[in-house]
C-alpha cells in the first residue's frame, strides 16, 4: 500500500478517536450510551500498573545491557594491553 494511503488512513482513525471523546460533551452519555470519559478513567486506572512494571522492565534491561556492553568494552582493553 503506498505510504500515503497509509497516512490517509491513519488521519481518519485519529478523527474518528477525537470524535468518540468529544461526543461525551455533546452528548451525557456519549454514543452508544457510555459516558467514554468515564470509560478512559476507568481503563487508564486499571493499567497504569501494568505500565509501570513495563517501563520498569525495560529500563531495567536497558541498564542490564548497558553493563555487559562496559563489562565487554573492559575486557577488550585489558586484553589490547
Amino acid at each position: 500500500m503506498h505510504s500515503a494511503a497509509k497516512m490517509l488512513i491513519g488521519l481518519l482513525i485519529l478523527l474518528a478517536g477525537i470524535y468518540w471523546y468529544a461526543s461525551a460533551w455533546v452528548s451525557p452519555n456519549g454514543l452508544f450510551g457510555v459516558n467514554t470519559v468515564s470509560a478512559l478513567k476507568t481503563v487508564f486506572f486499571g493499567t497504569f500498573g501494568v505500565f509501570l512494571a513495563f517501563l520498569g522492565l525495560l529500563i531495567a534491561w536497558i541498564e542490564y545491557e548497558d553493563l555487559k556492553w562496559e563489562a565487554r568494552e573492559r575486557a577488550e582493553k585489558e586484553r589490547k594491553k
